[in-house]
């Protein structure tokens, strides 16, 4: 037997064959509700973190963005990821002056756009 999506909360309970339970609106707007939470707990774990796509060709490149993004006001850490050309930063610094800084580096240094 198909579950209906409005037994989903229910758990099956169906008295008769004409009663729904609650309409698809109502089900609709719940699940909504369920991705809107996860999206912005995905937000919120990203809050305080800066990613920028950087060229790091060498140790010597890593060595110089630990050494100009680290003594900045409000950095926390700095990780680099030579593989992927990505810089992360920590801590609650201003975007735009780690990317202004980051430009002085290497300027072709951008903010990591996610690939979907």
């Amino acid at each position: 037997m198909a579950m209906n999506p409005n037994e989903l909360f229910y758990a099956g309970y169906n008295p008769s064959p004409w009663y729904n339970g609650h309409n698809d609106y109502w089900v609709m707007r719940a699940l909504n509700a369920e991705k809107q939470a996860e999206k912005k707990k995905q937000e919120d774990a990203k809050k305080g973190i800066i990613e920028l796509s950087m060229p790091l060709c060498c140790e010597g490149c890593i060595m110089k963005v630990h050494k100009k993004l680290k003594p900045m006001d409000g950095v926390a850490s700095v990780e680099c990821d030579q593989l992927k050309q990505k810089v992360i930063v920590k801590g609650d610094a201003n975007p735009e002056a780690v990317l202004k800084k980051a430009r002085k580096i290497n300027k072709r240094a951008d903010f990591w756009k996610e690939k979907k």
